[in-house]
């Protein structure tokens, strides 16, 4: 399994997935925004990852975001994990999380945040397995179905020596 960056060429199949009622609606300008670089001054950072099985089968993606002002932390977002259902149950979820995790890490962010679906037992399970506690939540948060939302954040641990300065 290889994890890499989101490119141009993905997004065909990307498309496809987000038709999943359980996906995030997002425009044809978002998804073309994440394979676009950010400029240098840019504050607000979208990436995006693919997990790609042998033969070039790309088998999940995972989107985050952060906020980079010079001299403080980053503030980082998981925004989302998408593994199709016939790929699930193969650690690529948890590929995908450790991927987003060492990339808040290397922006120096103190802690990553997200809200998932309470209804989705699923995201809940593998986001706990990755070190993410529960927070609080938020009323009615989702639409299409109205549902809460399940606040989570994950501590960035850093190896002795390492920390951020």
């Amino acid at each position: 399994m290889l994890i890499r960056p989101l490119i141009e060429a993905d997004l065909p199949l990307i498309r496809m997935w987000m038709r999943d009622p359980e996906a995030p609606a997002w425009s044809d300008a978002d998804l073309v925004g994440l394979v676009t670089m950010p400029t240098a001054d840019q504050r607000k950072v979208r990436r995006a990852w693919t997990a790609e099985q042998e033969q070039s089968a790309i088998a999940g993606f995972a989107v985050a975001t952060a906020l980079c002002i010079p001299g403080t932390p980053a503030e980082c977002e998981l925004e989302f994990v998408l593994v199709p259902p016939e790929a699930r149950r193969q650690g690529i979820g948890s590929m995908l999380v450790h991927t987003v995790l060492a990339w808040a890490r290397e922006l120096a962010a103190h802690e990553i945040w997200l809200e998932v679906r309470e209804s989705n037992a699923r995201a809940l399970r593998l986001y706990e397995e990755c070190g993410f506690l529960v927070t609080g939540r938020r009323a009615g948060y989702y639409a299409d179905p109205a549902e809460d939302a399940v606040l989570m954040r994950c501590q960035i641990s850093y190896v002795h020596g390492h920390a951020p300065v």
